[in-house]
Protein backbone atom coordinates (compact mmCIF):
# COMPACT_ATOMS: atom_id res chain seq x y z
CA UNK A 1 0.00 0.00 0.00
CA UNK A 2 1.40 3.49 -0.90
CA UNK A 3 2.21 5.61 1.75
CA UNK A 4 1.89 9.33 1.94
CA UNK A 5 5.04 11.41 2.77
CA UNK A 6 4.62 14.02 5.29
CA UNK A 7 6.02 17.85 4.29
CA UNK A 8 9.77 16.80 6.62
CA UNK A 9 9.78 13.64 3.88
CA UNK A 10 9.11 10.99 6.06
CA UNK A 11 6.19 8.83 5.11
CA UNK A 12 2.75 8.82 7.11
CA UNK A 13 -0.74 6.83 7.16
CA UNK A 14 -3.12 7.39 4.03
CA UNK A 15 -5.34 10.54 5.22
CA UNK A 16 -8.36 9.65 6.18
CA UNK A 17 -10.47 13.18 6.72
CA UNK A 18 -12.10 15.73 4.63
CA UNK A 19 -10.59 15.26 0.80
CA UNK A 20 -8.88 17.98 -0.79
CA UNK A 21 -10.54 20.55 1.80
CA UNK A 22 -13.70 19.59 0.89
CA UNK A 23 -16.60 18.48 3.85
CA UNK A 24 -16.91 14.80 1.93
CA UNK A 25 -14.93 11.94 3.71
CA UNK A 26 -13.08 9.52 1.72
CA UNK A 27 -15.48 6.89 2.25
CA UNK A 28 -18.39 9.16 1.00
CA UNK A 29 -17.11 9.79 -2.18
CA UNK A 30 -19.81 8.93 -4.87
CA UNK A 31 -17.83 6.81 -7.19
CA UNK A 32 -16.49 4.30 -4.25
CA UNK A 33 -19.48 3.52 -1.61
CA UNK A 34 -18.77 2.24 1.46
CA UNK A 35 -19.37 -1.44 2.02
CA UNK A 36 -22.77 -1.86 4.11
CA UNK A 37 -23.93 -4.88 6.09
CA UNK A 38 -27.33 -5.80 5.51
CA UNK A 39 -28.42 -8.02 7.69
CA UNK A 40 -29.10 -7.90 11.94
CA UNK A 41 -26.56 -9.65 13.75
CA UNK A 42 -26.92 -9.97 17.09
CA UNK A 43 -24.40 -11.58 20.89
CA UNK A 44 -26.94 -13.00 22.90
CA UNK A 45 -27.18 -15.27 26.41
CA UNK A 46 -30.16 -17.41 26.88
CA UNK A 47 -30.98 -18.17 30.37
CA UNK A 48 -33.20 -21.14 31.34
CA UNK A 49 -34.76 -22.70 34.67
CA UNK A 50 -35.30 -26.24 34.54
CA UNK A 51 -39.28 -27.39 35.31
CA UNK A 52 -40.61 -30.19 37.00
CA UNK A 53 -41.08 -31.70 33.52
CA UNK A 54 -37.34 -31.78 33.27
CA UNK A 55 -36.14 -35.47 33.16
CA UNK A 56 -32.53 -34.88 34.15
CA UNK A 57 -30.95 -34.34 30.35
CA UNK A 58 -32.06 -32.86 27.08
CA UNK A 59 -30.52 -32.62 23.38
CA UNK A 60 -31.13 -28.77 22.60
CA UNK A 61 -31.36 -28.57 18.59
CA UNK A 62 -30.80 -25.52 16.47
CA UNK A 63 -34.32 -25.05 15.96
CA UNK A 64 -34.94 -25.52 19.75
CA UNK A 65 -32.66 -22.31 20.07
CA UNK A 66 -34.10 -20.27 16.96
CA UNK A 67 -37.45 -21.32 18.26
CA UNK A 68 -36.36 -19.92 22.29
CA UNK A 69 -36.70 -16.25 20.73
CA UNK A 70 -39.67 -15.20 18.29
CA UNK A 71 -41.93 -12.78 16.77
CA UNK A 72 -46.04 -13.45 17.11
CA UNK A 73 -47.91 -12.80 13.98
CA UNK A 74 -51.41 -14.16 14.80
CA UNK A 75 -52.49 -15.04 18.02
CA UNK A 76 -51.83 -18.70 17.33
CA UNK A 77 -48.79 -18.23 15.09
CA UNK A 78 -44.98 -17.15 15.69
CA UNK A 79 -41.82 -16.88 13.63
CA UNK A 80 -38.56 -16.88 14.38
CA UNK A 81 -36.44 -13.88 14.97
CA UNK A 82 -33.00 -15.06 13.28
CA UNK A 83 -32.25 -17.58 11.04
CA UNK A 84 -28.99 -18.52 11.56
CA UNK A 85 -27.43 -19.77 15.47
CA UNK A 86 -24.16 -20.08 16.45
CA UNK A 87 -23.17 -21.81 19.84
CA UNK A 88 -20.25 -20.09 21.73
CA UNK A 89 -20.70 -21.84 25.35
CA UNK A 90 -23.03 -23.30 27.68
CA UNK A 91 -22.77 -22.76 31.04
CA UNK A 92 -24.60 -25.20 33.84
CA UNK A 93 -25.70 -24.23 37.32
CA UNK A 94 -27.29 -26.76 39.81
CA UNK A 95 -28.28 -27.34 43.66
CA UNK A 96 -28.87 -30.77 44.91
CA UNK A 97 -31.33 -31.23 47.60
CA UNK A 98 -31.35 -33.52 51.13
CA UNK A 99 -32.98 -36.70 50.76
CA UNK A 100 -34.74 -38.09 53.53
CA UNK A 101 -33.87 -40.94 53.54
CA UNK A 102 -31.09 -43.47 55.30
CA UNK A 103 -28.46 -43.97 54.54
CA UNK A 104 -28.18 -40.23 54.46
CA UNK A 105 -27.63 -38.57 51.31
CA UNK A 106 -25.88 -35.34 50.95
CA UNK A 107 -27.04 -32.03 49.00
CA UNK A 108 -24.91 -33.45 45.62
CA UNK A 109 -25.64 -32.58 42.23
CA UNK A 110 -23.36 -33.08 38.82
CA UNK A 111 -24.29 -30.86 35.80
CA UNK A 112 -22.91 -31.98 32.37
CA UNK A 113 -22.89 -30.73 28.56
CA UNK A 114 -21.47 -32.39 25.42
CA UNK A 115 -21.55 -31.30 22.01
CA UNK A 116 -22.14 -34.76 20.24
CA UNK A 117 -21.42 -33.26 16.56
CA UNK A 118 -22.55 -36.52 14.65
CA UNK A 119 -24.26 -35.22 11.86
CA UNK A 120 -23.03 -34.71 8.53
CA UNK A 121 -21.99 -30.90 8.16
CA UNK A 122 -22.47 -30.42 12.10
CA UNK A 123 -19.18 -32.09 13.18
CA UNK A 124 -17.66 -31.61 16.43
CA UNK A 125 -14.85 -33.35 18.17
CA UNK A 126 -17.05 -34.98 20.65
CA UNK A 127 -16.55 -32.69 23.33
CA UNK A 128 -17.97 -33.51 26.88
CA UNK A 129 -17.53 -32.26 30.49
CA UNK A 130 -19.21 -32.24 34.02
CA UNK A 131 -18.98 -30.31 36.76
CA UNK A 132 -19.96 -31.65 40.47
CA UNK A 133 -21.08 -29.57 43.60
CA UNK A 134 -21.29 -30.77 47.36
CA UNK A 135 -23.43 -29.01 50.03
CA UNK A 136 -24.93 -25.62 49.76
CA UNK A 137 -22.14 -23.36 49.53
CA UNK A 138 -21.28 -24.16 46.39
CA UNK A 139 -23.41 -24.92 43.20
CA UNK A 140 -22.60 -28.05 40.70
CA UNK A 141 -21.17 -26.17 37.98
CA UNK A 142 -19.57 -26.62 33.93
CA UNK A 143 -19.07 -24.10 31.09
CA UNK A 144 -18.05 -25.96 27.61
CA UNK A 145 -17.48 -24.23 24.76
CA UNK A 146 -17.26 -25.89 21.22
CA UNK A 147 -13.83 -26.47 20.09
CA UNK A 148 -13.03 -23.92 17.50
CA UNK A 149 -12.47 -25.56 14.30
CA UNK A 150 -15.18 -27.89 14.57
CA UNK A 151 -18.50 -27.26 13.42
CA UNK A 152 -20.38 -27.08 16.04
CA UNK A 153 -18.71 -23.63 16.53
CA UNK A 154 -20.22 -22.33 13.30
CA UNK A 155 -23.45 -20.93 12.49
CA UNK A 156 -25.92 -23.12 11.87
CA UNK A 157 -29.96 -23.06 10.21
CA UNK A 158 -32.95 -23.95 11.70
CA UNK A 159 -32.59 -27.83 12.07
CA UNK A 160 -33.34 -30.81 14.05
CA UNK A 161 -30.13 -31.41 14.31
CA UNK A 162 -28.34 -32.20 17.49
CA UNK A 163 -26.32 -28.75 18.81
CA UNK A 164 -25.26 -29.68 22.33
CA UNK A 165 -26.83 -32.27 25.20
CA UNK A 166 -27.23 -30.26 29.12
CA UNK A 167 -28.00 -32.74 31.98
CA UNK A 168 -28.29 -31.34 35.93
CA UNK A 169 -29.07 -34.85 37.99
CA UNK A 170 -29.14 -35.25 42.11
CA UNK A 171 -27.01 -37.85 43.96
CA UNK A 172 -29.38 -40.68 42.90
CA UNK A 173 -29.53 -39.26 39.59
CA UNK A 174 -32.86 -37.61 40.07
CA UNK A 175 -34.06 -34.69 37.80
CA UNK A 176 -33.17 -31.85 39.37
CA UNK A 177 -35.87 -28.95 38.81
CA UNK A 178 -34.56 -25.28 39.06
CA UNK A 179 -31.55 -25.80 37.71
CA UNK A 180 -29.91 -22.63 35.36
CA UNK A 181 -28.61 -23.05 31.89
CA UNK A 182 -27.34 -20.01 30.30
CA UNK A 183 -26.68 -20.66 26.23
CA UNK A 184 -24.57 -18.03 24.99
CA UNK A 185 -24.84 -17.76 21.41
CA UNK A 186 -24.79 -15.36 18.21
CA UNK A 187 -27.77 -15.31 16.28
CA UNK A 188 -28.16 -13.25 12.43
CA UNK A 189 -30.52 -13.32 9.69
CA UNK A 190 -30.75 -13.28 6.15
CA UNK A 191 -33.01 -11.03 3.63
CA UNK A 192 -33.18 -14.23 1.19
CA UNK A 193 -34.39 -16.45 3.94
CA UNK A 194 -38.33 -16.32 4.76
CA UNK A 195 -38.96 -16.43 8.36
CA UNK A 196 -39.56 -20.21 10.17
CA UNK A 197 -42.65 -20.94 11.94
CA UNK A 198 -41.92 -22.16 15.78
CA UNK A 199 -41.77 -25.58 15.96
CA UNK A 200 -44.40 -25.69 19.57
CA UNK A 201 -48.40 -23.99 18.37
CA UNK A 202 -49.16 -21.24 20.50
CA UNK A 203 -52.36 -19.46 21.63
CA UNK A 204 -52.69 -15.89 23.16
CA UNK A 205 -50.16 -14.20 21.65
CA UNK A 206 -50.20 -10.50 20.69
CA UNK A 207 -49.25 -9.89 17.73
CA UNK A 208 -46.35 -7.98 17.03
CA UNK A 209 -44.51 -8.86 20.44
CA UNK A 210 -41.26 -10.40 20.46
CA UNK A 211 -41.46 -13.42 22.88
CA UNK A 212 -39.01 -16.15 24.57
CA UNK A 213 -39.54 -19.75 24.41
CA UNK A 214 -38.54 -22.75 26.32
CA UNK A 215 -35.18 -24.58 25.87
CA UNK A 216 -36.88 -27.14 23.84
CA UNK A 217 -39.28 -24.54 21.96
CA UNK A 218 -42.10 -25.12 24.20
CA UNK A 219 -44.86 -23.03 25.98
CA UNK A 220 -44.27 -22.40 29.96
CA UNK A 221 -46.83 -24.54 30.98
CA UNK A 222 -44.99 -28.14 29.00
CA UNK A 223 -41.25 -27.30 28.65
CA UNK A 224 -38.46 -28.83 30.34
CA UNK A 225 -36.44 -25.52 30.71
CA UNK A 226 -38.32 -21.89 30.89
CA UNK A 227 -37.20 -18.90 29.93
CA UNK A 228 -36.22 -16.30 32.55
CA UNK A 229 -36.69 -13.74 30.13
CA UNK A 230 -39.91 -11.85 29.76
CA UNK A 231 -42.52 -12.29 27.81
CA UNK A 232 -42.39 -16.04 27.95
CA UNK A 233 -44.90 -17.78 25.84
Amino acid sequence: MMRHKKKNGSKGKKPTGPLNGSLVNRDEVPRIPKTLTDQLQVGFVFRFVTTAQWTGSYTVTYANLLDAWFTAGTATTAYQLFDFVKVKKVVVRAMGAVEGATPILIPQATVGVEFPGLVGGQFGSGKQRIGSGMGYDEPAMVSVSPDKLSQSAQYQPSTANPAFIVRAVDAVRLAIQGAIIDVHVSLKNSGDISPASITSARAGLTPGNLCFGGIDGLAPSTTVARSSFIPAA
